[in-house]
């Protein structure tokens, strides 16, 4: 992609939603409507990736480690989450997981297929994509991100920071 530099990437964006398509032409959602996460690229090569899904339930106790494992399970399944170095090489954006809610992602290198602008819904759009081969055959990850603002983060944290 031509118009793939750092300086386009670097910065925080909001997710809006994750669509995954079969080769039958099945479309999924991993994460329902609602869903809230942000990507983060940084200046010296440092991502960090986050999605929850809405509406999960608070655990019975604060401490993750004195609840059941049912409790714990279901917490997981509501959350994607990844952090490592980045990467542009040959147009795509290279994640290398060093960090991952899921452990088998850790060692793991992420490629991304980067397009710009695709949803004119949203201003300041990024679609990151992903084709993986699976047993039932061949799906595309797309996940939307949309530029986060300055005055967004000050409007919903007003007072919270000293």
């Amino acid at each position: 992609m031509d118009d793939l530099t750092p300086t386009r990437l670097v910065g925080a964006w909001r997710y809006v939603r994750w669509d995954t398509t079969y080769d039958d032409g099945r479309v999924t959602h991993p994460f329902a409507d609602g869903a809230t996460g942000l990507i983060l690229y940084t200046a010296d090569g440092y991502m960090s990736a986050s999605i929850m899904a809405p509406n999960r339930p608070l655990l019975t106790n604060l401490n993750p480690r004195k609840v059941d494992a049912v409790e714990r399970a279901q917490a997981f399944d509501g959350y994607f989450s990844y952090a490592g170095r980045w990467r542009i090489e040959n147009g795509r954006v290279i994640h290398d997981v060093e960090i991952a809610l899921n452990p088998s992602f850790v060692g793991v290198v992420q490629a991304r297929e980067p397009l710009f602008g695709v949803d004119r819904e949203y201003v300041g759009t990024l679609s990151l994509s992903a084709t993986e081969q699976t047993a039932q055959g061949r799906r595309t990850h797309r996940i939307l991100w949309r530029r986060a603002s300055r005055a967004e983060l000050d409007f919903k944290h007003a007072g919270k920071f000293a």
